[in-house]
């Protein structure tokens, strides 16, 4: 396996990680859980988080408020990348150990 693929295959393994890993932290941290993200919750006054490892949004509540934090958006997003560049880089370097 060449070296750019193994790169590739770890890089993606590391991007599908870490968006299951969002979904998970939305599924934990809201009140009523993923359907509470997805509008389809019956809760009346759940609140919706979202973000892992920083939580850049959240909306509802007894007393209604929205929260959307753009600077916590692209913080997540490049520790997303980071892990996913990281993890390609270890695949590529197991992979040419392999080939040795």
């Amino acid at each position: 396996m060449t070296t750019s693929r193994a790169f590739l295959k770890g890089f993606l393994v590391g991007l599908f990680v870490m968006i299951l890993i969002n979904i998970l932290a939305a599924h934990l941290l809201s009140d009523c859980g993923l359907p509470a993200i997805l509008g389809a919750s019956p809760c009346a006054d759940d609140i919706v988080r979202a973000g892992f490892p920083l939580v850049f949004f959240e909306q509802g509540g007894f007393a209604f408020r929205s929260i959307f934090n753009l600077p916590y958006l692209l913080l997540d997003i490049l520790f997303g990348i980071g892990l996913a560049v990281l993890s390609g880089f270890s695949a590529q370097g197991l992979s040419s150990r392999r080939n040795k």
